[in-house]
């Protein structure tokens, strides 16, 4: 296999007017109601969970009430685009992980994988598609927030990355294991309101 293949971004695949109108502002107004549950967003899991403002500067909520079994219901309703996107096998998930983030001004996520690259059976239970769904008020009250994907070897300087917007009712979604980051987002009002909202998605193999 040429080298070539891990200096390229990965496939990734992006669906506009995902949810509609509708659910995303039931989506705003459940953050809103929400507000003071959401907690300093966390880096590792298990033991190794931890808080690092050097790495992860959000704030982040677990609990979506009645939205949970809608946004899982979509979510599976996407597989087939999913998979048919990166040419990859279908499986039936063991698990839809979701949570809900607000980053707000100077907030950001440094270069990170969602899962470890692993094949056998190991390989079963693993973080397989990473998804973010955006949604903001409109019109919108930040800029920066970009979710920036890398390849395997690329960095800032060789150019080998992708840059994706987080453009409000849109889904993007891509292989978990593939580093990526989200950049430093510019909120002027420094409201909670006017955070750039995400949902973020874990398919579970």
């Amino acid at each position: 296999m040429s080298e070539a293949v891990f200096a390229k971004p990965p496939a990734h695949g992006r669906i506009a007017n995902w949810l509609g109108p509708q659910i995303s502002q039931r989506l705003l107004d459940h953050a809103q109601e929400q507000r003071e549950n959401f907690q300093v967003s966390a880096i590792g899991s298990g033991e190794s969970k931890r808080i690092d403002l050097s790495l992860r500067q959000s704030r982040r909520l677990r609990h979506l009430g009645d939205l949970e079994d809608e946004l899982r219901g979509r979510a599976r309703e996407t597989l087939s685009a999913m998979f048919q996107q990166f040419g990859a096998a279908r499986f039936e998930p063991s698990k839809f992980e979701l949570e809900m983030v607000a980053h707000g001004d100077e907030a950001f996520y440094g270069k990170h994988r969602d899962t470890n690259v692993l094949t056998g059976p190991k390989f079963n239970n693993r973080r397989i598609i990473s998804a973010v769904y955006y949604f903001h008020r409109v019109p919108k009250a930040f800029s920066g927030g970009t979710l920036r994907i890398y390849s395997f070897v690329g960095d800032q300087d060789t150019g080998a990355f992708i840059d994706v917007e987080p453009t409000n009712d849109t889904l993007v979604f891509f292989p978990s294991w593939f580093p990526h980051e989200v950049l430093p987002v510019v909120c002027p009002s420094g409201r909670f309101e006017d955070s750039r909202f995400a949902i973020n998605c874990w398919i579970r193999r």
